[in-house]
């Protein structure tokens, strides 16, 4: 599979995938990079490791996954809601890396240390991360892989931020295998 990734800040999630191909873990391409910031640190990763790198509103995106011949995208601490037209013609073929165990959690402002902060203030003994597929309803899809952790002894959203984060970037990777050998 020829693979885009979507990010829109630091792409530690893109990093831990990056490494994941060097390794052959999975079998798949990272064949470009879209960010919907053009300062996201994420796109100095992707560029330092020979990735094709766009800026979501300085491109015709989907002529750019189409000339890239992209077959699946992942979303990986995208910040944007996608477009219809996008979710149509990619439809069962974009998944998202959620830091916390859907459907808890989910949904519209629930993204990044946010997620955390509830989680923390609800007094949860265990999170996780979940991977799922993307449709218009925001962390409504199908979940594929889900991984939980305790985190009663923690004692910070920042704490569990950096707990789960080691989760995310084991499941993301995961799931890209699975999808390859169809699995998912």
């Amino acid at each position: 599979m020829k693979i885009a990734v979507f990010i829109s800040g630091s792409g530690t999630n893109l990093q831990s995938l990056l490494d994941a191909e060097a390794e052959g873990f999975f079998k798949s391409e990272i064949a470009l990079v879209v960010s919907n910031r053009r300062d996201a640190y994420g796109l100095v990763r992707a560029r330092e490791a020979g990735k094709a790198t766009f800026v979501e509103e300085e491109v015709d995106l989907m002529a750019v996954l189409e000339e890239n011949e992209i077959d699946f995208i992942v979303l990986a601490g995208y910040l944007k809601i996608l477009g219809k037209d996008l979710l149509t013609r990619y439809a069962g073929r974009i998944i998202n890396i959620h830091p916390a165990l859907l459907p808890k959690y989910g949904g519209k402002g629930m993204y990044g240390l946010h997620v955390h902060e509830a989680v923390f203030a609800h007094g949860e003994k265990r999170s996780g991360a979940t991977v799922h597929h993307v449709t218009e309803t925001v962390d409504g899809g199908a979940i594929l892989l889900q991984s939980s952790v305790d985190i009663e002894k923690l004692t910070s959203p920042e704490a569990i931020q950096q707990t789960v984060l080691v989760l995310e970037h084991q499941l993301l990777k995961t799931a890209i295998r699975f999808c390859e050998e169809g699995i998912l």
